[in-house]
């Protein structure tokens, strides 16, 4: 998933290079910037969100199972 946002980024930064008219190395450095700029952003993006949802997760099933001994006692 990174490598396809910072794909994006990197083609949206083409085109408005393109269209703004500027020359062809700088229009490649731009879209270099942003492929780099999106794909690391996208990480960290992971990094934040997965990592608390993961945790979410795990503690539903302890919750239950704790539920569940409460009631059988």
């Amino acid at each position: 998933m990174p490598k396809v946002v910072g794909g994006l980024m990197a083609l949206l930064a083409l085109g408005a290079s393109m269209i703004a008219q500027v020359d062809p190395v700088t229009c490649l450095q731009r879209a270099m910037v942003a492929l780099i700029i999106g794909g690391f952003l996208t990480q960290l993006w992971y990094v934040f969100f997965t990592v608390r949802v993961q945790t979410a997760e795990s503690e539903i099933p302890k919750q239950e199972i704790d539920a569940t001994v409460e009631q059988a006692a």
